[in-house]
């Protein structure tokens, strides 16, 4: 069989902006289903007529991975596991949510509590946003992951197949690398059609330092680099097939985007949601935690890369370039 014929891609309805998501599946040693789509009646009904159309059930599926925690990944978890128990392959860093750790978004609660604040939120918003990150009470079930997959991990029942870590859109984040075949699987690292988002997460433990997503994001990018790749499978849209100029043309635009908000902050020190409202105006009430992750970011990167610095003043941090 041609190697591409053994990947078959499935688009699902999520109702969200950004479209389809894909999972994948592949018929290697074991019949392998990379991600789960969103949780929706209707995803789990085309899935399964998918299947059908294959000559496949849910019950035909070996294993599981995921590339990642969102809730367009890791949705029909609940109903397949519930149908036919396999193993679920992951990232570290996804066994709080999978496993629903209340202690885990106890403490996520309080990290963005005073993220927010320190951001410069008004304490009520920062209180009602931090009361958002609680996590999607729809799904029921608690999962196990059985095994870890680490940066360079093979995947047992999937020859020729790596985990490659990928944190920026994620902290969990893994994409799927087949060096033989030049095949790249990147869930969310990179969406042919749109930016891929990059989005701040409280830490694994308690009184760990934050992580910084944005300069995560162009490392992983730039890991990616250097790969032989062909075709990169994404987890939404059409397959992408010049990785290198796809990787080259984000990384153009998050400096473009990082010199614009060293801009604003030429004469007069501002905190990042000052920042935002300037930048975005009423738009960013509509969606605040995802443009607060954003300029996050960029802020980080621009003092990493020493063109801004920072100042705390009575628990609220101030920017200012240099």
């Amino acid at each position: 069989m041609d190697f591409h014929k053994k990947i078959k891609r499935i688009e699902l309805p999520t109702d969200w902006p950004v479209g389809p998501v894909n999972v994948y599946l592949i018929f290697g040693d074991k019949l392998t289903l990379i991600d789960a789509g969103r949780k929706l009646e209707k995803s789990w009904t085309e899935f399964r007529e998918t299947l059908r159309k294959e000559g496949l059930s849910i019950r035909d599926i070996e294993q599981i991975i995921l590339t990642h925690h969102h809730g367009d990944h890791i949705g029909l978890l609940d109903y397949i596991l519930d149908n036919h128990p396999v193993p679920v392959y992951a990232h570290g860093n996804c066994r709080a949510f999978l496993s629903q750790d209340q202690t885990f978004f106890k403490n996520s609660r309080k990290f963005f509590e005073h993220f927010y604040k320190e951001f410069g939120l008004p304490e009520e918003e920062a209180c009602r946003l931090a009361a958002m990150k609680d996590y999607d009470k729809s799904r029921l079930r608690r999962i196990n992951i059985e095994k870890e997959l680490k940066d360079g991990d093979m995947v047992e029942g999937l020859k020729g197949w790596q985990a490659v870590e990928t944190k920026g859109h994620a902290q969990s984040h893994i994409s799927l690398y087949h060096s033989e075949e030049r095949v790249l699987i990147c869930g969310d690292h990179l969406i042919g059609h749109s930016p891929a988002g990059v989005f701040l997460e409280a830490p694994q433990h308690s009184g760990e330092e934050r992580s910084k997503p944005l300069i995560q994001y162009i490392e992983s990018l730039k890991k990616l680099l250097k790969l032989p790749v062909d075709v990169t499978l994404s987890g939404h849209g059409e397959p992408i097939l010049q990785l290198p100029l796809k990787i080259h043309e984000t990384l153009n635009k998050i400096n473009k985007r990082a010199a614009r908000v060293k801009g604003k902050l030429q004469r007069n020190k501002k905190t990042g949601y000052e920042l935002i409202n300037e930048l975005y105006g009423k738009k960013a009430e509509t969606a605040m935690g995802v443009f607060i992750s954003d300029a996050i970011g960029l802020l980080d990167l621009l003092l990493d890369r020493n063109e801004i610095t920072a100042e705390n003043h009575d628990g609220i941090l101030y920017y200012r370039a240099n």
